[in-house]
């Protein structure tokens, strides 16, 4: 608590950001009502079609690649990247889109850790969007193909987490003028294609991690006022791991609240109740995981807690934006466990002149977990950035930016420190 009172007072200090714990975002946080259009950047078309495409080239220096808290390695990796997005109006108001951005990573010291496959966007999405009357329906399909462990907080001395994640669902909503209802249905599949130590060792059976989830979540607001809307939220899942008997659930429900408080500043607050439930799916220490990846124990059984969320947003001027959000839950974590995540978060956007934007972020979590397949007692995790996005030449883009990561876990060998320096070059067709 001491530590999270101090990164708290720090985050006020610099002004906040912070990593969520939870399956999905609660339906307040995604909710639209903007009005259809079609993109203005794109650089290619075939017939009705609309395409952007582009090419990017991501060099980093990383000074502990395997998430150790000692003998740590260090390497330079090179990830090209291509960029594309597509967008197909059917009719009118009705279009189909899709982006992604596909590459693989090459290791220049260490070439055992070279991407096995090719890595897929975690933003890549298609989507139908068809509007009829005050209806809004969304078909969509999220998709990516993950390596880098680094932000699977709970995990430590692996170089490479191969995961494949994909959430298809339909979401409706339909507008009332002043009052806005909204339900989404998602199902989630999370395949585990590969666990690489820092020795380059693949551990056995990463398909363990496996799992399936179906997830309904609704909302229903009131726009009380031209700078007040008010409303209450729920949400409900069910996962099932593919090698492990019985369902880890999870509900939760509560009002929320979007001010505008002032022409710059805009806050958003959620708050509830929470119930987990996992059952007692031990797996053991060494049953599929090492005991240094992740700290084993025993647990399982039902939590009841609360969740809240605090978000500002405010312009401080036309040249910066900043976001600061605190908040906590309790949800299911990767393995299964009960994680209860307290955290603060701040992103900030700084256009320093017609050439040069800052972007800043902070983020701290304090978890403790319990239950699931295997046990983390606790851990918190902090990270920070700076980047800088500039232009190179009319049709190249780049930037540069620096990335640190600390892990503080009540197993010493869980814990590790990450510094990344990186440069990201980008061309447009």
């Amino acid at each position: 608590m001491k530590k999270l009172l101090f990164i708290l007072s720090l985050s006020l200090a610099f002004a906040p950001h912070a990593l969520r714990a939870q399956e999905l975002p609660r339906p307040s946080m995604t909710q639209s009502t903007a009005p259809h259009s079609l993109p203005t950047d794109y650089n290619m078309k075939l017939g009705p079609v609309l395409f952007n495409v582009n090419s990017s080239l991501e060099a980093d220096y990383i000074d502990n690649i395997g998430l150790t808290s000692t003998g740590e390695q260090s390497d330079f990796t090179l990830t090209p990247l291509v960029g594309l997005t597509a967008s197909w109006p059917v009719t009118e108001t009705n279009t189909l889109s899709v982006g992604t951005s596909l590459g693989y990573t090459k290791y220049l010291i260490h070439p055992q850790y070279d991407t096995g496959n090719i890595l897929v966007a975690p933003n890549s999405r298609a989507a139908f969007d068809v509007y009829i009357g005050n209806f809004k329906f969304t078909f969509h399909d999220d998709f990516s193909f993950q390596q880098d462990p680094v932000n699977e907080a709970a995990l430590s001395n692996l170089v490479n987490f191969g995961r494949f994640e994909n959430d298809a669902g339909v979401s409706v909503l339909w507008d009332l003028n002043r009052v806005v209802l909204n339900l989404n249905y998602d199902h989630i599949n999370f395949v585990s294609t590969q666990l690489q130590t820092v020795n380059g060792n693949n551990l056995p059976d990463p398909n363990l991690l496996d799992y399936a989830a179906d997830q309904v979540s609704a909302a229903a607001e009131v726009h009380m006022s031209s700078t007040l809307i008010g409303g209450i939220e729920g949400t409900a899942s069910q996962r099932t791991y593919d090698h492990y008997t019985g369902d880890y659930n999870t509900w939760s429900a509560g009002p929320f609240m979007k001010v505008q408080v002032t022409q710059h500043i805009k806050v958003e607050a959620s708050a509830g109740y929470q119930q987990v439930e996992s059952p007692d799916n031990f797996a053991g220490p060494g049953a599929f995981l090492p005991a240094n990846v992740i700290q084993p124990g025993s647990g399982g059984g039902t939590t009841s807690s609360y969740y809240f969320d605090l978000t500002v947003d405010h312009e401080v001027n036309r040249y910066y934006l900043q976001r600061f959000s605190i908040g906590h839950d309790v949800n299911i974590g990767l393995l299964g466990e009960q994680s209860d995540t307290s955290y603060v978060n701040y992103t900030s956007s700084w256009k320093v002149n017609r050439t040069l934007n800052l972007a800043f972020n902070l983020s701290y979590q304090d978890v403790s977990e319990v239950g699931g397949l295997v046990n983390v007692s606790s851990y918190s995790y902090f990270n920070a950035g700076v980047q800088a996005n500039f232009p190179v030449t009319r049709d190249l883009s780049g930037s540069v930016y620096y990335q640190y990561a600390d892990k503080f876990a009540s197993q010493s060998d869980q814990g590790y420190t990450q510094n990344k320096l990186g440069m990201l070059l980008t061309y447009h067709y």
